[in-house]
């Protein structure tokens, strides 16, 4: 294996890595990206709407309960709907940048350490957090959200607990398998 020296980085306590930061704190979202969000304004266009759509995806990891803030931006992409930009997508669209002023930090895991899933079920989306406790103190792991597809927004409560950890469980997989997990 050859390694170009240029290219590389030793010894260094943080920087740019896959598109997030990476420190001695834990993983940040990527301020250009952020300010990217935070630079737009009011969408006009269905392509517009693409773009922020693809740009949340990328940051999905530091939003929590990014489906259920989403809908009424998401719904703007499906076909059947005529593009409107309503006062709840506006709503929405600031919420998303008032949350990409300050993204949280994720915390990097310790492998000794338990975990805990919390999962907030709405009627039309499923959320998780992994949080690990470190010294008395919460920090987020991971953030993870969906929206629910028409048949399962029908299950009963219980049900759509069980999809939620199973979802959870399956996104999460490297967590679940490497730590002790308390939901």
């Amino acid at each position: 294996m050859r390694l170009n020296p240029e290219k590389c980085v030793f010894g260094v306590s943080g920087g740019k890595f896959l598109g997030f930061m990476l420190s001695n704190r834990g993983i940040e979202a990527n301020p250009d990206k952020c300010q990217t969000i935070l630079d737009m304004k009011s969408l006009g266009t269905l392509k517009e709407v693409q773009k922020l759509a693809g740009r949340l995806t990328s940051l999905s990891r530091f939003l929590p309960c990014l489906a259920e803030i989403a809908k009424p931006i998401l719904l703007l992409l499906k076909k059947t709907e005529r593009f409107r930009w309503t006062p709840e997508c506006e709503a929405s669209f600031q919420q998303f940048k008032e949350r990409l002023s300050t993204p949280p930090i994720l915390s990097k895991p310790v492998t000794n350490l338990g975990m805990v899933v919390y999962l907030a079920i709405s009627g039309t989306s499923i959320s998780a957090v992994l949080i690990q406790e470190k010294q008395d103190e919460q920090q987020p792991v991971y953030f993870i959200s969906r929206t629910l597809q028409d048949a399962e927004r029908r299950y009963q409560l219980i049900e759509k607990v069980a999809l939620g950890l199973i979802y959870t469980a399956c996104q999460l997989r490297q967590y679940f398998q490497s730590h002790k997990i308390v939901v």
